[in-house]
């Protein structure tokens, strides 16, 4: 019953700022897709609360990675809906990452601070060397991931987040639903990755260690 309450508190409070952020956007989604979205949002909110309560139990832990995801959720919706990763998510969730990496272990303050250099070193790199390759907002975003995962996990969050990205933009292409070189918003793919490394980082990094051992 907790469980429930706390995923359906963080999905209201995500649907709720979405409709708010950012300024001078459009208000609300219209009659069926606002519904729509606010059903999915609530129904994936309660799902990620029951694995973190599974993964961490009631720990300091399953407050700061609920605290994330809230925040990688709402910036993957104001993304798919306004084509924008607002500064004020970023710089607050950043400020709040660092505050996290403060006060517990893991990632650490180090790994937080390596982690955002790397990430948003990559990402920042990408944006110069070619042209529409990354926006301005998902350099952003990198950063922010590198400060929730830490260093090395910040790779393999962006690797996931990249990954799923081209496949999606694999199937739109395929099914014609966008055209070549339209737009397609990167974040929610990233945030996707980001939130695959929190919940499943180490069991994929010792998956991925045991299959180069076997390779080797």
């Amino acid at each position: 019953m907790l469980t429930l309450i706390l995923g359906l508190s963080m999905g209201s409070i995500v649907n709720s700022c979405a409709d708010r952020l950012p300024r001078g956007a459009a208000a609300k989604l219209e009659y069926p897709y606002g519904v729509l979205r606010n059903a999915a949002l609530v129904a994936l909110s309660v799902a990620l609360c029951a694995q973190l309560l599974s993964i961490h139990g009631w720990s300091a832990s399953l407050l700061i990675e609920v605290a994330y995801c809230a925040l990688l959720l709402l910036i993957a919706v104001i993304d798919l809906q306004h084509r924008l990763v607002p500064n004020v998510l970023v710089l607050g969730g950043l400020a709040l990452a660092l505050c996290f990496s403060i006060w517990q272990p893991v990632p650490g303050l180090r790994s937080a601070l390596c982690g955002a250099a790397t990430g948003g070193g990559l990402f920042a790199l990408l944006a110069i060397g070619r042209r529409n390759a990354m926006g301005a907002g998902d350099v952003k975003l990198a950063f922010l991931i590198g400060m929730m995962t830490g260093f090395p996990q910040v790779v393999q969050a962006l690797v996931i987040g990249i990954i799923f990205g081209g496949l999606a933009a694999a199937l739109l292409l395929l099914t014609r639903t966008v055209r070549p070189k339209q737009y397609i918003p990167y974040a929610p793919y990233l945030v996707a990755g980001c939130i695959v490394t929190l919940l499943y980082g180490q069991g994929i990094a010792r998956w991925f260690g045991v299959l180069i051992e076997g390779t080797g």
